[in-house]
């Protein structure tokens, strides 16, 4: 179930990715190259192994800081869940000084603030000797960085576990390094939004982008218009006192919380409540359906902004960062344009289409943002108008937009390339630079970085991990590492295994609640005749489930095999390896033998799973599936064999016939070693 072993040196995986780096740290005799990402910006080999056994105690040095003894409490944590030792739990505060006798140091030369600000001085050093080590950094912020490293350099080996000797001076690219989470779409409880937060931390995100309100649901208790959650939530939403929780809880990890409230479009569920928002008559139904609805806010009545005024007072009080986001993205204007008053407003406005309408509403909105002490957030629609230089823009589309918002003086954050939630493959994340292409000197300030994204239309506290890691790892280094480090792909893939398993002692549950999902799947056929299926196909990519399945709603059930399985499968990567090693000499036995292993496992699966698919629903879909994997397989086998002998492929017709039939796998899934076994068959005699 876990990423294939990839046999790379673990020394020249992060020669590979430290080509900045004055050195490599080299392991002690027997211990595993330490597999960190993000990678540092610079780190310094020394010489020797630092011990993490039931000795290890953290010490607290320089101002008095609640956020520090957080820091240290997690690091505590996550080091007994890594090695599974009994270790102190209490850190030691030891004023100005470095700890005597500690294992660890924290030590920071100021105090942080409450709440994470942008711009922090996140920079810090940490220093790794046999006798000790320390983490200096500005404030606890720096330092919550430092301990995501230190906790990645644990490792294993024959004296048990330790750290390397080593010097690693840091700091990040981009200020700004989100992940945004869709509490709209399908709810996450607090403990969901937590355990997220806590893997931030760990690979050093900075910024929650909480995406509170949608047609499908408002998530946040309001005291001054409670109908919008009593009515537009299902009875999912989070209080004002879970709120400042998690604003508390992410601001002890150095994360920010930024929230997000979609408008005019994407506001079904406020229009449940206070119908008399909406440009049409009511009444009016949370949205059950994903899509683009026509459903907005009236932008034409003063009492519209009156509402919001009162609205975003006190969202921005419960909510202390200084950005607030508006949303403004996907107005169909539908519902605008059969409006008779709307369409008078307009024309007695002078504004020629509905972009023009929403730009000016954009503008009155943003204006009631600034009066409440924040900075306005938008998608790429809110550069339809004319705003204010302290608006950020956010891009959904391309890297276009925010050179776009760029040349009009505007920061901006890049989440196109980083959608998680459409099953791209790590790398094609990793390829993808939040500086646009061709931007003119002087502007790569105002590219604040960048934010992967999580929307719900197919995600659920349930299959949640499993969507987002290890792949959110990759978008935090691509954000945070030199963009010199973050080039090499195959380096990037060597280190993610060992990184996947450090989420885990993290607290993700992309392993465990994968076999979960597989064995409620594999049913009475047992989770071994599930497993061939599963490590050969991916869910679709982009948005063809929606294409597949437009029936689908809020409350269809996340249960299938497509709902379980990676986005990537490692198996097929791991296939693909081999298959290059095979090509590039056909008649080498191991490279034969690395090849057919897989290929005649898979082609058994059927053999397995057939005899139990009309046994359940979730089974029967997989028919088709499974019986083309083994056609696949045994196209894959016969083009091995003779490109080993040199002889023609035995049914070669047979054999692209099970290619193409394989390009529509069913059941909303994709074979990811389709590619690989084409090739085979295309190069076999």
């Amino acid at each position: 179930m876990r990423l294939s072993t990839l046999l790379v040196c673990g020394v020249a995986v992060l020669a590979a990715g430290l080509a900045q780096a004055q050195s490599v740290p080299a392991p002690a005799p027997g211990m595993p190259s330490p597999a960190l990402m993000p990678l540092p910006a610079s780190m310094t080999a020394g010489q020797g192994r630092l011990a993490v056994d039931g000795g290890f105690t953290v010490a607290l040095a320089g101002p008095a800081d609640p956020h520090l003894e957080a820091a240290a409490r997690t690091l505590i944590q996550r080091l007994s869940a890594k090695t599974g030792q009994f270790l102190a739990g209490a850190p030691v505060m030891t004023g100005s000084a470095p700890g005597k006798g500690a294992t660890l140091t924290l030590m920071v030369t100021g105090v942080s603030a409450d709440i994470p600000a942008p711009k922090e001085d996140e920079s810090y050093t940490l220093t790794v000797t046999p006798g000790g080590a320390s983490i200096t950094a500005a404030t606890s912020i720096g330092i919550n960085r430092g301990v995501a490293t230190f906790a990645q350099l644990v490792a294993n080996g024959p004296q048990g576990w330790a750290v390397p000797a080593v010097t690693i001076h840091d700091q990040p690219r981009f200020p700004w390094r989100g992940l945004l989470l869709d509490v709209s779409r399908h709810f996450m409880p607090i403990a969901t939004v937590e355990r997220t937060i806590d893997l931030m931390q760990a690979v050093k995100l900075n910024v929650l982008h909480w995406h509170l309100s949608d047609n499908q649901g408002f998530r946040v208790e309001s005291k001054v218009f409670p109908r919008l959650h009593q009515l537009g939530s299902d009875g999912d939403f989070y209080t004002q006192d879970q709120v400042r929780q998690v604003i508390r809880y992410a601001a002890d990890r150095g994360i920010r919380v930024v929230p997000e409230f979609d408008m005019p479009g994407h506001t079904t569920a406020w229009l449940v409540g206070y119908p008399d928002l909406a440009s049409a008559p009511g009444p009016y139904a949370i949205e059950r359906h994903w899509g683009v609805f026509d459903p907005a806010l009236d932008p034409t009545r003063d009492s519209t902004y009156q509402f919001l005024d009162r609205l975003v007072g006190e969202m921005t009080a419960l909510f202390p960062d200084p950005y607030f986001h508006i949303g403004g993205d996907e107005v169909n204007g539908e519902q605008w344009k059969a409006s008779p008053a709307v369409q008078a407003y307009m024309k007695a406005h002078g504004l020629k289409d509905t972009a023009a309408l929403q730009a000016l509403f954009t503008t009155r909105v943003q204006a009631i943002v600034a009066a409440h002490g924040k900075h306005a957030i938008g998608w790429d629609e809110i550069m339809d108008g004319d705003m204010p230089k302290d608006v950020v823009v956010q891009s959904w589309r391309d890297a276009e937009s925010l050179k776009k918002a760029a040349l009009a003086g505007h920061a901006g954050i890049l989440s196109a390339p980083y959608y998680l939630d459409l099953n791209w493959p790590a790398g094609r994340h990793y390829a993808a630079d939040p500086l646009p292409e061709n931007l003119p000197a002087g502007l790569e300030s105002l590219i604040l970085g960048g934010e992967a994204c999580a929307w719900s239309e197919r995600l659920s506290p349930e299959n949640l991990d499993v969507r987002l890691w290890p792949r959110a790892a990759v978008v935090a280094e691509k954000l945070w590492s030199p963009r010199d480090m973050t080039r090499d792909v195959s380096a990037m893939y060597a280190r993610l295994e060992t990184v996947a398993q450090d989420l885990v002692s993290a607290g993700s549950r992309h392993e465990a609640a994968r076999t979960l999902l597989l064995t409620r799947v594999a049913g009475p056929a047992g989770l071994e005749a599930l497993l061939p299926l599963a490590q050969t196909v991916q869910p679709l990519q982009d948005y063809r489930r929606s294409a597949r399945r437009p029936d689908a709603v809020q409350s269809t059930p996340l249960n299938r095999l497509v709902d379980a399985v990676p986005a990537e499968s490692a198996e097929a990567r791991a296939f693909s390896l081999a298959v290059d090693r095979f090509l590039a000499n056909p008649k080498d036995v191991e490279a034969r033998a690395a090849v057919l292993r897989p290929l005649m496992a898979w082609q058994q699966g059927n053999a397995l799973l057939a005899p139990h698919v009309a046994a359940t629903p979730l089974l029967a879909e997989l028919a088709g599936p499974s019986a083309k994997l083994a056609a696949l397989a045994d196209a894959g086998i016969a083009a091995a064999e003779a490109l080993h002998t040199g002889k023609p492929m035995f049914d070669r017709a047979g054999g692209e016939k099970a290619v193409a039939d394989a390009a529509d796998a069913g059941a909303e899934l994709d074979f990811a070693i389709l590619p690989t076994v084409t090739r085979l068959v295309k190069a076999a005699p």
